[in-house]
């Protein structure tokens, strides 16, 4: 008991000092707290897209094979994707899984939008099908068998702000601002329906009601009226005009694509769609990512570095200030181990402070550097142009996605990265306290007295 508190006492008495060490201690506790969270968190997410990247397939139109046969027919249109087609290119035993999804453009009338609802009916022609009557769009409902696994939540566009994602079919997601355009909340129901009367069979298309399992939130401003939900009502011809279902496939080998490709082409895949993974995007957009992890890493080891080495000097200097009262204390029956303890609980009380006030500086720090860092190396990409330039690159037949780049990090300190910091802080003190104290232990007490002036 008496060395905690002659070291909690020394503390104080030696307060200038112990501001300095202090200084140093927080200072490298909050750079390597920044550093730490920004590691951690690149390395999940790029952990995560490379998987997603590497092995999902992406089938899109060959518009130079559609191209060259327009100029041969001017009737030619592509031919289309079934949902036979769709089901028969699933059961490949070259998939690992498939996530299914499917999209449908809807009306609400009972529903409050930015703008005002046209209600008229209009012709909408597509290509290469008879003209159809229906009413103007003004809200898009995608479906997913896990609408977690959505390409606005996967690229952090959008984030889930209140309840869950849907589990059941009569459940879905509303943005933030619908929401309160119409003073919702999780719980309550709504309705919309297909944006046309009748369905293909010529049966009375029946209105969807949804119950909100969840409220999210999209930095697009300009998509807020879509509407999430499982595929259940949107494949089912009781309720949209043309179910229309769309797969996405993920290959247990990124090596099986060429296997794959060709079952894919054999169960009715038209020669006018190419199948491939994302290698641009896997490399254009992990590339950012894995630099900042890098930097991040190389940071923390220069910030350790020269941290301890600092400490290690200032907390030397200290001890020489302190050989006098080592030498009464050793004078006085005090055993090389009680001192030791006590320069070491003398350490881990200011560092214990320092901890703390890091983790809460380098936590609100760690988000502003990592949006920072992430924008330069996105510029420096060439990738701020966005959505649209992946989807020209696509038209071209150069990249097999409209992937966008990820736009945004969430820099959280998770209880690892704590637990990290708390090493980082356990390895600053030993260092300060041990080698400094073994340096003073080598003197003989009588020596020390002798030699006070």
């Amino acid at each position: 008991m008496y060395i905690i508190k002659n070291a909690f006492r020394n503390i104080f008495q030696n307060a200038g000092r112990n501001i300095m060490i202090a200084a140093i201690f927080l200072l490298v506790i909050t750079m390597s707290c920044i550093a730490i969270v920004i590691r951690d968190n690149t390395d999940a997410i790029a952990k995560e897209y490379k998987g997603q990247l590497s092995t999902q397939v992406f089938i899109e139109k060959d518009y130079n094979k559609i191209s060259d046969k327009s100029n041969e027919d001017p009737d030619f249109t592509t031919p289309p994707i079934t949902n036979e087609i769709v089901k028969k290119m699933a059961s490949s035993k070259y998939l690992k899984k498939v996530e299914y999804s499917a999209s449908l453009e809807a009306v609400a009338d009972n529903l409050t939008f930015k703008e005002k609802v046209d209600k008229r009916y209009s012709e909408l022609q597509r290509a290469g099908e008879a003209p159809e009557k229906a009413r103007i769009p003004y809200m898009q409902i995608s479906g997913y068998d896990n609408v977690a696994n959505a390409k606005t939540f996967q690229n952090r566009q959008a984030q889930l702000n209140e309840g869950k994602f849907p589990g059941t079919a009569n459940e879905a997601l509303i943005s933030d601002e619908l929401a309160k355009l119409n003073n919702l909340k999780v719980g309550d129901t709504f309705q919309a329906k297909d944006i046309h009367d009748q369905g293909m069979n010529g049966k009375q298309l029946k209105e969807m009601t949804f119950k909100i399992s969840g409220i999210y939130h999209n930095s697009n401003t300009d998509t807020y009226s879509e509407v999430f939900t499982k595929t259940d009502y949107l494949i089912n011809e009781d309720y949209a005009y043309k179910p229309l279902l769309q797969g996405t496939y993920y290959l247990s080998n990124p090596k099986d694509l060429d296997n794959f490709k060709k079952e894919a082409y054999a169960s009715g895949l038209s020669e006018y769609y190419s199948v491939k993974t994302d290698d641009v995007a896997y490399n254009a957009f992990i590339k950012p990512i894995e630099q900042m992890s890098t930097i991040a890493t190389i940071f923390l080891g220069v910030v350790l570095v020269l941290g301890a080495t600092i400490l290690l000097l200032l907390s030397m200097l200290a001890i020489r200030e302190r050989k006098y009262e080592i030498g009464v204390l050793r004078a006085m029956g005090m055993k090389k181990s009680s001192i030791i303890i006590q320069m070491l609980l003398e350490s881990a009380m200011i560092m214990i402070v320092c901890l703390a006030i890091g983790l809460l500086i380098g936590s609100l720090l760690a988000q502003p550097i990592t949006d920072f860092m992430l924008a330069d190396k996105l510029a420096s990409q060439g990738l701020n142009t966005g959505l649209s330039q992946n989807i020209g690159n696509a038209m071209n037949g150069s990249l097999a996605t409209d992937n966008a780049p990820i736009t945004h990090i969430n820099a959280i300190l998770s209880i690892t990265s704590i637990a990290q910091l708390s090493g980082v802080g356990l390895l600053l003190v030993l260092l300060a306290s041990l080698v400094s104290s073994f340096y003073a232990m080598k003197f003989e007490p009588m020596r020390i007295l002798r030699e006070r002036n």
